[in-house]
């Protein structure tokens, strides 16, 4: 027999819920002005819906619901059920775009696609000379676009010019034998993978180094502060260790942190982007921020949102603009970060866990 649910408790779910809703309506809006869908952030608003629809069908088989409110809320979690069968649609094309090639290369492979279809199909061996005396001009225009790209690079060794890596390394090592440090961790490998790109800019330097620095105040956060050192030594003894990252946690900082650099391309290339668009990008990416489900723990996600809104504030009040360029695409990491790690069930467990 179930526990009957008070009404506090109650009107408390149905606002979490209408929260809920809230946070889909200005994801679909800002995707809409922005022209582009972040997957990880429909994933992680997938993983939301589901344990917001389990939540409310358990609410609906308590004793004390009144039938009127039942039938509303069966109602609501129908709804629910297929917006989740709609979003990993989404973010399968979410994530097709986001690997999708430049437009030049398109272009020109649609070209080369078509002059070989025009070889293949001749009934006058004369008719193709032509185009084989032409071919050999397109891979000049592809060695040009390849140059063209190489602003930045990624690299398979990172170079911790700054000790920021082994910093991060070093306060992980010193607390994995008493707290859980998979979170941690993860922001660990985002701060390494920054640190595995290159570029002759001069302003390459500050484009890691700047959002380095967060990620290590992240990690001292999560372990040395309340409430994130008690509740991540409680789950030390609950969880079994957990240190490294599976394959789809890498991806995901892996993109995050390849769409980092992609937004600053046009500012390593040495031209200055319109700084108030990235502001207005930056400031719709804070304003998105995921707190994911109810049964998350809310503290620790705080200490992240807070970062994200410094990280704002400096992009809106620094003096030179290109510092207000590398701020305002530090705070769409991230939140872009955040968002990775509540689309990951097993990242997602260990905040829910932590609430318990």
């Amino acid at each position: 027999m179930t526990e009957p649910l008070r009404m506090d408790e109650l009107v408390d779910r149905l606002l979490l819920i209408e929260t809920l809703n809230s946070t889909l309506i200005h994801f679909i809006l800002s995707s809409q002005v922005e022209g582009s869908v972040d997957p990880d952030r429909v994933d992680s608003l997938t993983q939301g819906l589901l344990r917001a629809r389990k939540w409310m069908e358990d609410t609906m088989s308590m004793e004390g619901i009144p039938k009127s409110t039942a039938d509303m809320m069966g109602l609501i979690a129908k709804r629910l059920a297929q917006l989740e069968s709609l979003l990993p649609k989404l973010s399968e094309k979410a994530k097709a775009a986001e690997a999708g090639r430049h437009p030049t290369q398109e272009i020109l492979s649609f070209l080369d696609e078509t002059t070989v279809r025009q070889q293949a199909m001749p009934t006058n061996p004369q008719a193709a000379i032509p185009l084989v005396e032409t071919q050999p001009t397109l891979p000049l225009y592809e060695t040009a676009v390849a140059k063209a790209k190489e602003v930045y690079k990624r690299v398979d060794i990172e170079d911790d010019q700054w000790g920021l890596v082994s910093q991060a390394q070093q306060i992980i090592d010193q607390y994995s034998k008493r707290c859980h440090v998979l979170l941690p961790v993860f922001w660990l490998e985002a701060n390494r993978e920054l640190h595995r790109y290159r570029s002759d800019s001069p302003l390459m330097e500050e484009a890691i180094k700047l959002p380095a620095e967060y990620m290590v105040k992240i990690i001292k956060t999560l372990l040395t502060e309340a409430p994130g050192a008690r509740l991540l030594q409680d789950l030390y003894s609950k969880r079994a260790h957990e240190t490294t990252l599976e394959a789809s946690e890498t991806e995901r900082l892996e993109r995050a942190v390849a769409k980092y650099f992609s937004g600053l391309d046009e500012l390593l290339r040495g031209q200055m982007p319109n700084v108030e668009d990235k502001i207005s990008e930056a400031q719709t990416a804070f304003d998105g921020f995921g707190w994911g489900g109810p049964e998350l723990e809310k503290r620790l996600i705080k200490r992240i949102n807070q970062r994200c809104e410094e990280a704002l504030q400096e992009a809106t009040h620094a003096t030179e603009p290109a510092r207000q360029v590398i701020y305002a695409e530090i705070t769409k990491l991230l939140s872009k970060l955040h968002h990775a790690i509540l689309a990951e069930p097993r990242l997602r467990e260990v905040l829910s866990q932590m609430k318990l």
